[in-house]
């Protein structure tokens, strides 16, 4: 077994015929392909060579929790993540948690980037980052097919860039990727997937009317007047009915208006290059009466707040240094 020069991604290879059993390497293989990069926050490895198995191993000694994005440019994997395989071929992006273990069998010569992303520059709940996780690689979709050739074109040349330039272009990264774990939907972060049968059939219209209401939320969280009951009144339904809905949800209207207009600041606030812009600035933008009442809304939601999550959020990564290493 081979340890990945650095530690950086905490992977080991061994040579591996399709299928995935482990054999000696033979004489005449390609020799592993090895470079490490960096763009703003991000950490990138490029590995490649003759068809091997890949087993990402948990490094204990991460500065920072990690998400780790993959994407093949030359082959095919084998993706398994708590003992379940997904295909992964060369236009998919795969995502995964850094903290937990994950193999790779590659069965033909491949070439390979590994994106180390931190977790503190999504704004994403760790339910979100959860379910982002579980998630098969992504071929399609209305973000897979926009961001893959993006982040193929960032990574194949990391230093091409100023540092201010790729702080942000690593910032609109990791908003691609928020992107994709909020890309079917309108759901919550905790709506229930729906059952079949009668209660599917039933449920069909209430959902399409959930999404509606949704929409009328996201277009109108600046402002200041959006309630219940203008909501309600919008979409030519009883209040009552509108709290009914949101209930089959797990969720609240009112609880729903803030974390969507939560979230948004979150995200502005995240925005490398914004510096100008005051916190009391964005808090009126998303539709909050104060900033007091901003910034206790937003340390209950996340723990942080909001002035300590756009420093957290801007700088470029802990413990910067020559990613060579």
């Amino acid at each position: 077994m081979e340890r990945l020069e650095g530690g950086r991604m905490g992977l080991t290879s061994v040579s591996a015929a399709p299928g995935g059993t482990h054999l000696t390497q033979g004489a005449g293989q390609a020799p592993e392909v090895r470079a490490h990069g960096a763009l703003g926050f991000l950490r990138i490895d490029t590995v490649g060579g003759a068809a091997r198995t890949y087993v990402h191993e948990p490094d204990d000694g991460a500065r920072e929790p990690c998400l780790v994005l993959g994407i093949h440019t030359a082959g095919r994997a084998v993706l398994v993540r708590r003992g379940a395989g997904a295909a992964c071929g060369p236009d998919d992006l795969f995502v995964c948690d850094g903290e937990e273990p994950f193999t790779l069998h590659e069965p033909v010569d491949f070439a390979l980037h590994l994106v180390r992303i931190p977790r503190r520059v999504l704004a994403l709940t760790d339910h979100g980052i959860r379910a982002l996780c579980a998630r098969a690689p992504f071929s399609d979709g209305a973000v897979a097919p926009l961001l893959v050739p993006l982040l193929r074109q960032l990574v194949g040349a990391p230093y091409a860039y100023p540092p201010r330039t790729a702080l942000h272009l690593a910032g609109s990264v990791a908003e691609w990727v928020a992107l994709l774990a909020v890309e079917d939907g309108d759901a919550g972060p905790q709506d229930h997937e729906e059952g079949d049968g009668a209660e599917a059939e039933g449920g069909q219209e209430r959902d399409a009317l959930v999404r509606r209401v949704r929409a009328h939320v996201d277009a109108n969280l600046w402002d200041r007047g959006l309630t219940p009951a203008s909501v309600a009144t919008a979409q030519h339904i009883s209040i009552r009915y509108l709290h009914k809905l949101f209930e089959d949800h797990d969720s609240t209207v009112g609880r729903w208006i803030q974390h969507r207009r939560l979230e948004e600041a979150r995200r502005e606030l995240a925005r490398p290059g914004r510096d100008d812009t005051t916190v009391s600035a964005v808090a009126r933008r998303w539709g909050f009466a104060n900033a007091t009442h901003f910034s206790r809304s937003f340390r209950a939601r996340y723990g942080v707040s909001p002035s300590d999550w756009r420093e957290d959020r801007t700088r470029p990564s802990l413990g910067t240094g020559d990613p060579n290493g």
